[in-house]
């Protein structure tokens, strides 16, 4: 049969339209098909979607192609590992009239490490009338659990007020009584001994600031309520973690680590600790060792203002807070004074001893030493 060329060009084309139906055809049923899968754990990945819009869409797992978006949801409600506590007491007590002072809280997870810094506070806080507020502090880590804890303001009528100076404790090393050090000294405290002093000031309801209210009790504008103490430990070195931490928990005492952060093993120690009543702060990155010529011979009177304040934003980037400091080796000169002022420091603590008094100088406070030997009743009459 003879067909003529303009036949063979009209089949030609509608055979190729045909073919081009088909391909869009596949094209969308592809596009139907994948279109849920992409687009549902996308939202996710950003909060966007609840367990029932996932439902209602028909989501699947992601691919392996798509690995990175194949993480489960975690529900609102999941802490996971993350552990935030208030800064200093729970149940902080403000005398109506006078200003709240925001203490704040801290937050760490074991493989996140210090979430501090990420911490969100919600709350208003009225001291014009006595009453309980509550103020929340949330936080959320890299795996979109989300962890809070509350403080409750307690604004008062009157209190009765701290009197003769804030003491505030300086410890170092804590041991196990069962396997004591070979160098042990009065810097080093057996766990039982340090239990009892716990246990005391639990039992007696003792206030611990937080390190804003002691600012402000410096300065002269806040009153603390009476039995007011702050409990510091300096160093961060293995037996207190092991040792220490546990007793924080137990007695609901809150504490304050004073790092070395320059240690490679204090970001680990600190994440295995994890205590809600443990609050990390500077003891320097790297000016704990010698070099200088004032006091104990810390390399701190040697460095310029500057190089303090990169060491002090070098430490707080591992502690996730420089509210209060520890001079190494208690040593300080003018310029270290300015120079923890510049950084952004609240408080700054050497190891002369004394209590912190209304009208001291903030970047210069004393400490009360407690020595890892003496009695129960010596600790009693330090605190009271």
């Amino acid at each position: 049969m003879h067909v003529s060329r303009r036949s063979r060009r009209a089949l030609a084309a509608a055979r190729a339209r045909r073919i081009a139906l088909a391909a869009l055809a596949v094209v969308v049923f592809v596009a139907a098909v994948a279109l849920p899968t992409l687009v549902v754990p996308a939202l996710s990945g950003t909060g966007a979607t609840t367990a029932a819009s996932r439902a209602a869409t028909g989501a699947t797992a992601a691919s392996p192609a798509h690995g990175a978006l194949a993480r489960k949801a975690v529900p609102a409600n999941d802490p996971g590992d993350i552990v935030i506590g208030v800064n200093g007491s729970a149940v902080t007590t403000v005398l109506k009239g006078e200003a709240y002072v925001e203490g704040g809280a801290h937050a760490i997870e074991p493989e996140d490490g210090v979430l501090t810094g990420a911490i969100r506070t919600s709350g208003d806080v009225d001291t014009s009338r006595a009453g309980d507020y509550p103020v929340r502090y949330t936080v959320r880590d890299s795996h979109g659990h989300v962890a809070s804890t509350v403080r409750t303001v307690k604004v008062v009528d009157a209190m009765d007020p701290q009197t003769g100076g804030l003491p505030v404790l300086m410890y170092h090393y804590i041991y196990d009584p069962a396997n004591p050090p070979a160098d042990l000294n009065a810097n080093y405290i057996a766990a039982d001994a340090l239990e009892k002093q716990l246990e005391y000031l639990a039992g007696h309801g003792f206030y611990q600031p937080s390190w804003p209210e002691v600012r402000a009790y410096v300065d002269g504008t806040h009153t603390l309520p009476a039995h007011s103490v702050v409990l510091t430990f300096d160093d961060g070195e293995p037996g207190f973690f092991t040792n220490g931490c546990p007793l924080f928990t137990k007695y609901r005492v809150a504490a304050t680590s004073f790092v070395i952060t320059s240690d490679g093993n204090a970001p680990q120690r600190m994440k295995d600790c994890k205590s809600p009543y443990l609050e990390y702060e500077s003891h320097s990155n790297d000016m704990h060792r010698a070099g200088g010529t004032v006091g104990h011979g810390g390399r701190i009177s040697a460095m310029s203002r500057q190089e303090i304040v990169d060491d002090l934003a070098a430490s707080k980037r591992v502690t996730g807070s420089l509210q209060a400091f520890a001079y190494p080796f208690g040593d300080t000169t003018a310029d270290a004074r300015a120079a923890v002022k510049d950084a952004g420091a609240l408080v700054a603590f050497t190891t002369q001893y004394g209590r912190a008094q209304p009208g001291d100088d903030p970047m210069d406070l004393p400490r009360v030493r407690v020595q890892g030997d003496e009695s129960l009743d010596a600790f009693v009459a330090a605190v009271s």
